[in-house]
């Protein structure tokens, strides 16, 4: 797309035009505390924790085009493990229109719920006049922290993780850090090394729940810190962000992914300064409210179905 001139609607969406594409964004998010209260008679475990978008994101892309519908999958993903194909299998699809692709730009098994958010957004985009109680019951069948992803902001998560009461989001700012490191078959593996010292009864994040924005200045308990911790790029990084600022340091999900909270804007960039280098992908983000970019959402989801809107 050469030459292509952008700009923002004041609905949030993007267009760039040369050809025209469509943009709306998938945004990560992290956990303000996890604690892991017992594992249950089906396998799964209960779980209590605090989820926050910030505005890390992948970014779906619409452009119009006179052929059949298509969607684009992403080369780092199986076709039987693309979460966005399964979801955008709804009746009508045959008649939607132009090409359909995800940029990612969220870390993948980082415990920052990239492939979480991204199905959620092309569940929104396949069922947009689907009654929220029904939509959560098909996000629920993809994963179980989908159904945050539909209205993203700030919730407190319990059950397997899908039990989510709406909090109000405080605007604060993130420096994140995510270390190169893979391991295969990570949440199981995590899951299955749990020892009884890291099973608490979720007071602690129920505690962040009622005052989001104590964990700017309050460590955050995460059951599986003692294990992520053990790993030596973990451990560097974990070590570089503690030496560059004086704020917690903390896990997201099942990690490798940790993070420090910030008041402002300011404080975030003056310790992502102080990082050295070599340590894994930095990033300063910014909280995000629930339903930030809905508007860019529906007009995605109308110029899939040929409704695209005169700009």
């Amino acid at each position: 797309m050469g030459g292509a001139v952008q700009r923002t609607l004041p609905t949030g969406v993007t267009v760039l035009k040369n050809p025209i594409v469509l943009q709306a964004p998938a945004p990560a998010k992290i956990n303000l505390g996890l604690e892991i209260t017992g594992r249950r008679p089906d396998g799964y475990h209960e779980v209590v924790t605090v989820l926050q978008t910030i505005d890390v994101v992948d970014v779906f892309n619409w452009r119009a085009s006179s052929r059949a519908f298509r969607y684009l999958p992403m080369e780092s993903v199986s076709p039987t493990e693309d979460l966005v194909l399964r979801a955008l299998r709804a009746p009508g699809a045959e008649h939607w229109t132009g090409d359909l692709w995800v940029e990612k730009h969220i870390p993948i098994a980082a415990g920052l719920g990239g492939g979480s958010s991204d199905a959620a957004l092309a569940l929104r985009l396949a069922s947009p006049d689907t009654d929220p109680g029904t939509l959560t019951q098909c996000a629920a069948r993809l994963g179980a922290d989908v159904p945050f992803f539909l209205r993203g902001g700030t919730a407190l998560a319990t059950g397997i993780g899908a039990e989510l009461t709406p909090l109000q989001t405080t605007d604060f700012w993130v420096v994140l850090i995510v270390p190169e490191l893979v391991i295969p078959d990570k949440t199981r593996l995590l899951y299955s090394r749990l020892e009884s010292h890291d099973f608490s009864d979720g007071s602690r994040v129920r505690g962040v729940a009622i005052r989001p924005a104590s964990a700017i200045r309050q460590p955050l308990p995460n059951a599986f810190e003692r294990q992520m911790r053990r790993y030596p790029e973990v451990a560097r990084a974990w070590a570089a962000l503690a030496q560059a600022t004086s704020a917690p340091v903390s896990l997201s999900g099942a990690g490798p992914a940790i993070f420090a909270c910030f008041a402002s804007e300011q404080h975030a960039r003056g310790a992502i300064r102080r990082l050295p280098p070599e340590i894994g992908a930095a990033y300063v983000a910014r909280t995000l409210p629930a339903n930030d970019a809905v508007e860019a959402v529906r007009t995605v989801a109308a110029a899939l179905r040929g409704e695209f809107p005169a700009l």
